[in-house]
């Protein structure tokens, strides 16, 4: 048995107030076969600047927001690529036709066991594990005054209770100027004396 197949990486198309959105683009896997479609999420993300549509790769030289490297990245594409072709070649031995939820599963299985180290895994930690590790790092590594300590805690404070549950993808523009709106309401009400201070 031969199921043909078409296997393609792009960005994924979003928009926001109809314009598209260019920067830290979430990579997609498209797999076509046998009239029917599925989409697979990579587990990083690049600015489509640095995307070459052709080669269907990030451009070499080029990092994420996260400073993870254009060659990494594309290994992962790589791998992925490989790992779904497998996954069909297993389909073809076994004279079977995969519908798009057996082959999600297969690969989903797949992808958990064979990769600990994915930007999506990393990205459990939480903003407030990584906001810590950031301040106490930085602090030594800049050699911070109390001063910048205390900022950087009265920052966090204002973040906690502004949203307990916050995560980098709250960090949109939308969601960037809410938190400000908030910093000013809140800072109008307690705008009597040093606590008024951030």
């Amino acid at each position: 048995m031969n199921i043909k197949r078409n296997i393609i990486f792009s960005l994924e198309g979003r928009k926001k107030n109809g314009v598209a959105i260019t920067e830290n683009v979430p990579i997609r896997m498209r797999v076509n076969y046998s009239g029917q479609r599925i989409e697979f999420t990579m587990p990083y993300r690049i600015d489509a600047a640095k995307w070459d549509a052709t080669k269907q790769r990030v451009k070499n030289g080029c990092t994420n927001k996260l400073k993870v490297s254009a060659s990494e990245i594309n290994a992962e594409l790589t791998r992925s690529y490989t790992l779904i072709q497998d996954i069909f070649k297993e389909f073809e031995l076994q004279e079977l036709m995969p519908t798009t939820e057996q082959l999600k599963d297969v690969y989903t299985s797949r992808t958990k066991v064979e990769d600990p180290k994915s930007e999506e895994l990393i990205h459990q930690k939480t903003f407030w594990e990584i906001y810590n590790e950031f301040t106490e790092e930085n602090g030594k590594l800049s050699n911070w005054t109390k001063a910048t300590f205390e900022k950087f805690a009265a920052q966090r404070n204002h973040l906690h209770d502004f949203n307990p549950n916050i995560s980098f993808d709250d960090f949109t523009e939308e969601g960037l100027n809410d938190y400000m709106d908030f910093l000013g309401n809140q800072l109008e009400m307690r705008n009597s004396g040093k606590s008024a201070r951030v």
